[in-house]
């Protein structure tokens, strides 16, 4: 049962923070233009990297690797919801695929390729925004509907086993980070 709260729990505080990287981003963007002028370009290049890593973060998310093959497996009846979310996931990674020409391009071409550049940004961020609205109204309330008790608790153990590989690593890092402070302060 712990691990089962622990499932919705971990879901709902994975979405939260997506939201909040989204509404970062959606702040970049805005910046990036507002600073245009003055960075010559430079806004629109931290715009464009912060966009690669925001995607990464989405694809990375226990929604995409354990929810969304959960249901999947378990019924066919969220299938169109399944392939709206795959065609929302498909037209950002379009666009994430064509904005590095469009924001090269834009630098030669002004200001009529800077729109269009504006513009896909923030479809992308649009695009994001509505999949995390359809993920949160639609499949979240589908979970205990469609999963038994012990497909949600199998989902807990999995985000239990992947947070506390995640804490593993960190611990390893800082670990490594205390052994370079270490060097650094004997060879002082």
């Amino acid at each position: 049962m712990l691990t089962a709260t622990y499932s919705i729990v971990a879901i709902s505080a994975e979405q939260k923070t997506a939201r909040k990287l989204l509404l970062k981003l959606q702040q970049t963007i805005v910046n990036a233009w507002k600073n245009l002028q003055e960075s010559d370009f430079a806004g629109l290049e931290a715009a464009l990297h912060k966009i690669r890593l925001v995607d990464q973060k989405f694809r990375a998310r226990k929604m995409e690797k354990y929810v969304i093959p959960a249901v999947k497996n378990a019924t066919h009846a969220a299938d169109p919801l399944l392939e709206e979310l795959d065609a929302l996931s498909t037209y950002c990674m379009r666009i994430l695929q064509t904005l590095p020409g469009q924001v090269h391009q834009a630098i030669g071409q002004g200001i009529a390729k800077q729109k269009e550049v504006k513009k896909a940004m923030e479809l992308y961020c649009s695009k994001l925004q509505l999949r995390l609205a359809k993920e949160e109204q639609e499949l979240l309330p589908l979970l205990p509907r469609v999963l038994s008790g012990d497909e949600i608790f199998e989902l807990g153990a999995q985000f239990l086993a992947e947070d506390g590989e995640k804490y593993e690593s960190q611990l390893q890092t800082d670990d490594d980070d205390l052994s370079i402070s270490e060097a650094f302060l004997q060879n002082d």
